[in-house]
């Protein structure tokens, strides 16, 4: 599920009408974040796992993928400079946003968050929703979750229904939903992992549904080969948006955790749900090369999305076998010689 809504959220920013609902899939992983972090992390704080331990932890788990992001965004907004493409911010503010973007910090002198690439303020927010869920959420009981829930869907429902869309969150204008966006559903995925833990996760049927139905709801079947042109902001989108966000997301991530795939699509399932992070990370930077193919060489559209695609996923498992994974490796050994030494205080 995880891998499908990355494949979503890729092919709606490099042509809409291949996954018109994707970028809703954003809030499908803020719910999932939510859920994998109280499930690994709240026992382990309850027995002593700090603050800065589990910070330091999810640094270590998101930032190599999203520096790899930020340097290949660079190159190819240089590269499009130098072709004389105006479509890109100005070296200026290129190098103005570089050094608190590095940071995985918003830029402050351009009106998007993150600039150059576009789609890593949700990882900003995720950040922000880890250090809330240590400082904070692990303190509540239930009703204390239902609280933040109720209230940043408060927040979000009028915003988005203003809106006409739930795609929001980029910009400085927009940090608010951006914020309340990220907390309900990031809110809710840890109030689904405190219900009771099935014993088993039965593999069969029931996972092939699952997986069909958050390809139907991010529209993976609509759009290709039919060369419809579906609206992006309209009452009824978001009214469709708010349904994902408010009640199917959860209810999917609900059936997902109880339920497993059939072992016919376990090897995909496993390759998609690797990769998907990657494929978040990096997808920006591959979005205006392959777009030259469909809007300047003229070559079929459909083509092009599926040659995108192949790119975006050959780059991200390398980018994960390759780097991801030795990377993450060096920067935990280098925290424990460092806490060995004495020069990081133990959590």
């Amino acid at each position: 599920m995880r891998g499908l809504a990355a494949l979503a959220v890729a092919l709606f920013h490099f042509d809409f009408i291949r996954a018109p609902h994707g970028y809703v899939a954003v809030d499908f992983f803020f719910a999932l974040s939510g859920f994998v972090l109280w499930q690994a992390y709240h026992d382990r704080w309850r027995g002593g796992h700090g603050t800065v331990a589990f910070m330091r932890q999810r640094v270590v788990r998101l930032y190599p993928l999203f520096l790899l992001g930020m340097v290949l965004c660079t190159c190819v907004a240089f590269g499009r400079i130098a072709l004389g493409d105006d479509g890109v911010p100005s070296p200026t503010r290129i190098l103005y946003s570089l050094p608190t973007n590095l940071l995985m910090l918003p830029s402050p002198v351009t009106h998007a968050l993150f600039p150059i690439n576009l789609p890593a303020w949700t990882l900003f927010f995720e950040l922000v929703a880890s250090l809330l869920m240590v400082l904070v959420m692990f303190r509540l009981p239930r009703l204390g979750l239902v609280l933040i829930c109720a209230l940043s869907a408060w927040i979000m429902v009028p915003v988005v229904i203003a809106h006409k869309s739930a795609n929001i969150g980029a910009l400085w204008r927009e940090w608010d939903v951006a914020l309340a966006r990220t907390m309900f559903s990031f809110s809710l995925g840890a109030l689904i992992a405190r219900l009771p833990r099935p014993a088993e996760r039965p593999a069969g049927w029931v996972g092939a549904l699952l997986l069909l139905a958050i390809a139907y709801a991010l529209g993976l079947f609509v759009g290709f080969g039919l060369g419809v042109s579906i609206p992006v902001k309209t009452p009824e989108i978001a009214q469709y948006d708010l349904l994902c966000i408010l009640v199917l997301w959860p209810v999917l991530l609900f059936l997902g955790s109880r339920f497993e795939c059939p072992a016919a699509l376990e090897r995909p399932a496993h390759f998609l749900g690797e990769v998907s992070f990657a494929l978040y990370a990096v997808h920006w930077a591959l979005i205006e090369p392959f777009r030259w193919f469909k809007d300047q060489a003229g070559w079929n559209p459909l083509l092009c999305a599926v040659l995108y695609i192949a790119m975006a996923l050959a780059v991200s498992w390398m980018a994960v076998d390759f780097y991801d994974v030795p990377f993450r490796r060096w920067l935990n050994r280098s925290a424990t010689t460092a806490r060995g030494n004495g020069a990081v205080p133990s959590a």
